[in-house]
């Protein structure tokens, strides 16, 4: 029968070779005639060598393979020769493109399973019941992984000074380079018992007693306090008893931190004699103003000084850079998609006295602007008053009156963010320092926290302040205001080129606290593909960035790129980069500058978005 099987097929073959060379078969017909005869049992012929010309293989079957008898890894079928077989060819799955164990085979060397990567760190691999490589674990970060060398997230790394881990030879370890901070390149800043080391040469008012807890210098004499012979600390340096440094010494009754007088302390830091008194309701000819009390921002302040205070009456943010504000990462993610209806929202918030950023000039001495040496510039916020039937320009407000908010102000009414700065040449210099800014982010109110705050602006032309008829604008009879005086009325000018120039990084925690701008969120007019919610904040837009038709770049993805100084480091400190839950896109972690995740609280406190602002300011009163 098998005989009669093989002149069979091999008959057919030489009518298809006749039939190739008359009638031009295709490859179809060529592939029917080479399957049409296989082994198959069918009844009535004989057992085993029976013909089957529609099971498997008998029209091409199982492949080559099933009309030839060969063995193929990588089929499937593990055959006489093969110790597994997947049916693939990927290695490092169980079975190999060889069709041997992945991890059966044996290390000649060492005889170790082929798991081995040789990392002492990352944990001893073994090998699994099925056949694959199972990873390691970790083993503890710190400890030593050969001469010199020891494990950090899993990887055998030197040992150097600044990794964060206490080596043999190190005292300390505080994962940073920083000096006085209680570790000093890998040693103890001061230890009391060694000499070489200890606080004593320091100056007192910054304390010479060393700390054995933290190794740092403390103790320092209090500001105003003796600190040697006719000296006291003023600003943390012993210096000579004088008058005008802003320190009350013994034999003084007064010290306002100058000598000019008639300013409520007189020029040898006495106070003025009784026929001067501020608070009477009586202009004395010492004072500019007298409006019956002592009390600060109500158009005369506690000194019966006039308050020089400014609104920002033109406020543009900035999406470039320029020489004195050198970074913007907030202001460069916004695309031009988004520009123009931003900057409508703070030219609204502007002119309808929603958006209120008022500046008080403390310690003025030169009511025209044109020369000090040493001023503050309080940052307060506040609401204009508008009587019923008044009409109200934000962009021009004159003289108008501002109710201060209480929260940007202490118990003396006196502001909380302050920049300490100097006028030279009609241009107003101060910062670095911290502030907040109230402003309207895409219809959203949002209060941003700034640090390492400067700014720079002119200074307009003086004028006589407007008098009041009893209500807004203008200051009232009952103030006894100094007829003659005159003061500017402007800061920076409305235009790109003249403007004043706020730089400053905006804190992660303050983005944070601001809702998604509701055009952004699902169902806004401009909504983001990312599907924002209203339980997202500003702070997840500009982490995961914000598009429009899958194409359109309206928000770029950002990380912070700055830090607060004065805020607790997280981990080993900035830049820090934040992650989202990819599902709500809500921020939920943080790493520092070495990729090592840290709380995420002090993080979102301590990083920053470098942002520029551009404004022009008029002269108010506030109330």
């Amino acid at each position: 029968m098998a005989k009669r099987l093989r002149l069979a097929r091999a008959a057919a073959l030489r009518r298809y070779d006749v039939r190739m060379h008359s009638n031009s078969l295709g490859l179809a017909a060529l592939m029917a005639i080479a399957g049409l005869v296989v082994m198959a049992p069918v009844a009535g012929c004989g057992g085993d060598d029976a013909i089957n010309t529609t099971g498997p293989g008998g029209a091409g079957g199982a492949g080559g393979a099933g009309g030839g008898g060969g063995e193929t890894c990588g089929n499937g079928v593990v055959d006489a020769n093969e110790a597994c077989d997947d049916g693939n060819s990927v290695s490092g799955d169980g079975c190999e493109a060889d069709c041997s164990y992945t991890c059966d085979n044996k290390n000649p060397d060492t005889g170790d399973a082929k798991c081995d990567d040789g990392d002492p760190c990352n944990g001893a691999e073994t090998c699994g019941d099925d056949h694959a490589c199972a990873p390691g674990v970790n083993e503890v970060d710190g400890d030593s992984c050969g001469a010199g060398k020891i494990c950090i997230s899993g990887a055998c790394l030197d040992d150097i000074c600044g990794d964060g881990f206490v080596s043999q030879d190190e005292e300390c370890d505080d994962a940073n380079m920083a000096n006085g901070d209680g570790c000093d390149s890998c040693k103890f800043s001061c230890a009391s018992d060694d000499p070489a080391r200890d606080c004593s040469g320091l100056d007192p008012c910054l304390g010479n007693t060393c700390d054995d807890a933290t190794h740092t210098c403390g103790n320092p004499v209090g500001n105003g306090d003796v600190c040697a012979l006719a000296s006291v600390c003023v600003n943390g340096a012993c210096s000579p008893i004088v008058c005008g440094d802003g320190v009350v010494h013994p034999g003084e009754e007064c010290d306002d931190g100058n000598t000019m007088g008639g300013d409520g302390c007189e020029a040898d830091c006495m106070l003025p004699s009784s026929g001067s008194v501020c608070g009477n309701g009586v202009r004395d000819a010492d004072e500019q103003c007298d409006d019956s009390n002592t009390k600060n921002l109500d158009g005369c302040d506690s000194a019966c000084n006039f308050e020089q205070v400014q609104r920002a009456t033109w406020l543009k943010m900035q999406f470039g850079t320029e020489p004195f504000c050198a970074a913007n990462r907030l202001g460069s993610a916004i695309s031009a998609a988004a520009q123009g209806q931003l900057q409508t929202s703070l030219d609204t918030g502007v002119q309808n006295g929603t958006i209120n950023i008022l500046l008080k000039t403390l310690g003025l001495s030169d009511l025209s602007g044109t020369s000090d040496p040493s001023i503050e510039l309080g940052v307060i916020t506040g609401n204009p008053v508008v009587p019923m039937g008044a009409m109200y320009d934000g962009t021009a407000d004159l003289d108008w009156w501002y109710t201060i908010a209480a929260v940007s102000v202490d118990a003396n009414r006196n502001p909380l963010d302050k920049l300490t700065g100097f006028i030279s040449a009609k241009t107003l210099t101060a910062g670095p320092g911290k502030l907040s800014i109230g402003i309207n982010f895409a219809g959203t109110p949002a209060s941003l926290k700034l640090s390492s705050a400067r700014l720079t602006m002119s200074v307009g032309d003086a004028s006589t302040p407007l008098v009041s008829g009893g209500t807004t604008p203008g200051h009232l009879a009952s103030e006894h205001l100094d007829p003659a005086l005159q003061t500017f009325a402007s800061t920076g000018q409305p235009d790109d080129s003249g403007a004043g120039r706020l730089c400053g990084n905006v804190s992660a925690a303050s983005l944070d606290q601001v809702p998604v701008p509701a055009d952004l969120a699902a169902g806004g007019t401009i909504a983001c593909d990312q599907g924002y919610t209203t339980q997202n904040s500003l702070l997840d837009v500009m982490v995961s960035g914000c598009t429009v038709f899958g194409f359109v770049n309206v928000i770029s993805a950002i990380q912070p790129d700055e830090a607060d100084p004065n805020a607790p480091v997280a981990g080993a400190g900035g830049p820090y980069s934040l992650t989202t839950n990819a599902m709500t896109k809500a921020v939920n972690a943080c790493r520092d500058k070495n990729n090592q995740t840290v709380d995420l609280n002090t993080c979102l406190n301590a990083a920053a978005y470098s942002s520029f602002f551009k404004f022009a300011t008029g002269r108010v009163i506030a109330k």
